[in-house]
């Protein structure tokens, strides 16, 4: 009850060695098998002041190929419901709901908010740099206009660093083994820092909505987020 009322006040939770040292090892382990026999997408989008900056397995290649992953992805959702006290599923897009993000050095990622309602980030290992800067409960969402060239405006005028500090509550999670971060993320306004030394930051993302949700503009956001391919908008979070 006490994490339930944490979670409703504050936006986000925190619980640390969620996994052990070993279970991280062999995660990181499977990753690394992976990644010897597969190619993964290298993602570069050039957008200020952080740009998008990372390698990912997405959700497919996690579902037919780590299903180690997968049935964890499965298993947190029951930790999801408990913490929020709501019925919420993994993400009818596949390619979406559970997939790992490997930062290299040097490597960011801009800041955004999530297309959904709850978002699970579980940390595997420790580098140097590569913290997640978050404002949770930041966003002020427009109802009827969620997707309109005004929402873009309003939430590109809250991202700006004297906004965000006049009037957001800024909080720093330095990436550690096991660390599970659980967050509204499509109210939580987040980015991550470059990675400066040591190995690749790798995390798994899992993502979590009520039933029945949808997104207008999911299959542009997907090839932005998941593919090196060109996209023909800017930002697409945001309709045309």
């Amino acid at each position: 009850m006490e994490s339930q009322e944490q979670f409703k006040t504050k936006g986000y939770f925190l619980r640390e060695n969620f996994l052990s040292q070993q279970e991280c090892e062999h995660f990181l382990e499977l990753i690394k098998e992976y990644r010897q026999q597969f190619s993964i997408p290298k993602i570069y989008r050039q957008v200020k002041p952080i740009p998008l900056s990372y390698s990912v397995i997405s959700g497919k290649a996690v579902q037919s190929h780590l299903p180690e992953i997968q049935k964890l992805y499965e298993t947190i959702n029951q930790q999801i419901n408990n913490l929020t006290n709501q019925q919420l599923f993994p993400l009818k897009n596949i390619e979406v709901g559970c997939n790992v993000n490997i930062t290299g050095k040097g490597g960011t990622y801009r800041w955004h908010y999530d297309r959904n309602a709850v978002t699970a980030l579980l940390y595997l290992n420790e580098v140097d740099g590569g913290e997640i800067e978050f404002y949770p409960n930041y966003r002020i969402v427009l109802p009827n206009a969620k997707f309109s060239r005004f929402q873009s405006f309003l939430d590109r005028l809250l991202q700006l660093s004297l906004v965000r500090h006049a009037c957001g509550q800024r909080i720093v999670v330095k990436p550690q083994p096991g660390l599970l971060l659980i967050m509204h993320g499509n109210k939580c306004l987040h980015s991550v820092g470059p990675v400066t030394q040591g190995c690749d930051r790798i995390n798994i993302v899992m993502a979590y909505d009520l039933p029945n949700s949808n997104f207008a503009i999911e299959d542009q956001l997907n090839t932005y987020l998941y593919s090196s391919e060109n996209v023909s908008a800017l930002d697409p979070n945001y309709l045309p």
